[in-house]
């Protein structure tokens, strides 16, 4: 992030407003995705990538309890106003999961409970599920753009005009990320990795 030259970034992920709250607070930096009902497959184009927050399928009850104080203020909004970038985020680590038994080692790293996560999971069974490793960044101040029909539905990925990121500073410093990045690496590291691109 330390560039000279101005930075900007023209991919967003969109996740859930909550997953995003947690991952700007340093409280997970796993996110479980299986794509779109738009799309064949979930893939990851690009390392690094604004976050998104959708408010259209979150449920507190699809969350772990621990992480549902994270829903304060999120309730009733959808996701036809402005968009508005607080973060980026860039992937340390990308795998697939294709087993139950890597879905359960897993467990103990994410905020969805069980039954999401095995749903997810069930759902179109020949894909695996991608588990991101992400580091997030924030940005010094949200950037709004206004909606366009292009940027809605169910799909992972939008494309943007280019958003300014200069400035943006890790969430967590490089000691505390590697406390929470570390034990779920080493529950991830005999998984097949996923595909990221450039």
């Amino acid at each position: 992030m330390g560039s000279s030259r101005h930075t900007t970034l023209r991919h967003a992920l969109k996740e859930w407003a909550v997953a995003v709250r947690a991952l700007e607070r340093g409280e997970t930096a796993l996110v479980i995705r299986k794509g779109g009902i738009r799309e064949k497959a979930f893939a990851v184009p690009r390392r690094r990538f604004l976050l998104l927050p959708g408010y259209e399928h979150q449920r507190p009850e699809l969350i772990k309890p621990g992480f549902r104080k994270l829903m304060e203020g999120l309730s009733g909004l959808d996701d036809t106003g402005p968009l508005r970038f607080t973060s980026l985020a860039e992937v340390h680590a990308a795998y697939e999961i294709s087993e139950p038994e890597s879905l359960e080692a897993i467990e103990p790293y994410h905020m969805w409970t069980r039954e999401y996560a095995e749903s997810r999971f069930r759902w179109r069974p020949k894909k695996p599920l991608t588990v991101l490793l992400l580091r997030t960044y924030l940005l010094p101040e949200p950037v709004e753009l206004p909606y366009r029909d292009a940027y809605g539905g169910c799909k992972s990925w939008i494309e943007l005009e280019e958003v300014p990121v200069d400035g943006a500073r890790p969430a967590l410093d490089d000691e505390a990320f590697g406390r929470l990045a570390d034990p779920a690496l080493r529950a991830l590291r005999d998984l097949e990795p996923a595909p990221v691109g450039g």
